[in-house]
């Protein structure tokens, strides 16, 4: 079943919607987390959580676009993509924000941001 998560940024909590997915149900069981994105190239803003998912592989080339929420299973990083991208393998869907979650992420800097189930 599809959930709802919310993220916190500078005071501001914003929805980011989860695939219905094994994968997507293995980064609520490890919620919450307090995060710090950082910028990885001009595409994605990257946060690293306490502890890596338990996700052995994922070899399934996937498109992502702006505002996408994925877990690279090489680092266990979450991204959360600026633009379309074509993955390559590695790269686990987990969700999608809307516009305004996006620009958040993009102006926080180093601000820690909130990430937990939505209530």
């Amino acid at each position: 079943m599809a959930q709802d998560l919310t993220l916190t940024v500078n005071g501001t909590e914003y929805v980011i919607t989860l695939n219905d997915s094994e994968e997507a149900q293995l980064l609520v069981q490890a919620l919450p987390q307090t995060l710090q994105f950082e910028n990885f190239g001009s595409n994605e803003r990257i946060a690293y959580m306490s502890h890596k998912l338990p996700i052995a592989s994922y070899k399934e080339t996937i498109d992502v676009k702006r505002g996408s929420l994925a877990y690279y299973v090489p680092w266990g990083n979450l991204c959360v993509f600026r633009r379309a991208y074509h993955s390559p393998n590695d790269l686990v869907l987990l969700g999608q924000m809307d516009e305004a979650a996006v620009k958040a992420i993009e102006a926080s800097g180093d601000a820690q941001a909130i990430l937990q189930v939505r209530n």
